[in-house]
C-alpha cells in the first residue's frame, strides 16, 4: 500500500478500502459513505478532475490496478470503483 494512504485506508476487504478513500476525498465520516455514493455529484469540473487523478493514483498504488484518469471518468459511485477493483 502507498504511504500516502496509510494513515487513511485500515479497512480489509476492498469495499471498506474504497469506502474510507473516497471518505477521505469527501472529507466526510467513513461511516457516511456506502456503495451507491455518488462521489462527483455537485462537484464542479476542476474538482472532478482532481478526483480522477487522485482515484487513478489509488487504483494504480494501492490496488495494483493500472488505471490512467480518463478511465476513471465514467465510474461515480463507490460501487463502481468497488467493481473496477475486482474486475482487474
Amino acid at each position: 500500500m502507498s504511504s500516502t494512504y496509510d494513515e487513511v485506508i485500515t479497512a480489509d476487504t476492498v469495499e471498506g478500502k474504497v469506502q474510507q478513500l473516497i471518505a477521505f476525498w469527501a472529507a466526510r465520516p467513513a461511516e457516511e459513505i456506502d456503495n451507491d455514493f455518488n462521489f462527483k455529484a455537485g462537484a464542479n469540473q476542476d474538482r472532478v478532475d482532481l478526483l480522477n487523478a487522485s482515484i487513478a493514483e489509488a487504483l494504480s498504488s494501492v490496488f495494483n490496478v493500472p488505471t490512467e484518469s480518463i478511465d476513471v471518468e465514467p465510474l461515480s459511485t463507490v460501487q463502481d470503483i468497488i467493481n473496477r477493483v475486482n474486475n482487474a
